[in-house]
């Protein structure tokens, strides 16, 4: 885990980083019919209770933000942290910190504002970029982004 999900009151953004294909979507629901992740009435509750129905303001509240609300229940609750762990993106353990860009490095290269930076890493624009176990954002060198293609 990273450093930051020891942290209380932390949103779900800055514990982990999420795939792609989810950061673009406006709307998602976390159940089917097959897999029945989370009732409709859990699923109800979720949107009542987020003012805009986004995955970006779904992932930045904190956990603590979800268990306070009414009719979530407790197994739903679980069901939502799953369907959140199985959309997350893998934290690489094992790299070679002097084959990634950091956030201050592409930054600068990029001459960028490191909130905008950030955003557009969130929404991956950026192959391969990933959240490291410090909780800051590291993309692959150019001669490495091949591997993650």
């Amino acid at each position: 885990m990273k450093k930051a999900s020891r942290k209380r009151n932390e949103p779900l953004i800055k514990i982990v980083a999420f795939q792609e294909k989810y950061m673009k979507i406006d709307e998602i629901q976390y159940y089917d019919v097959e897999q029945n992740y989370m009732s409709v009435q859990a699923c109800n509750t979720l949107w009542m209770n987020l003012k805009d129905k986004s995955f970006r303001n779904l992932v930045s509240h904190d956990l603590k933000y979800f268990q306070t609300m009414d009719n979530l229940g407790r197994h739903s609750l679980e069901n939502l942290i799953k369907e959140l762990y199985d959309m997350a993106v893998p934290i690489l353990l094992d790299y070679d910190p002097s084959d990634f860009y950091s956030l201050q490095q592409l930054s600068e290269i990029l001459v960028l504002d490191e909130m905008k930076l950030i955003e557009k890493l969130e929404m991956g624009r950026f192959k391969g970029a990933f959240i490291n176990e410090e909780g800051n954002w590291v993309k692959p060198k150019p001669d490495r982004a091949e591997l993650f293609l």
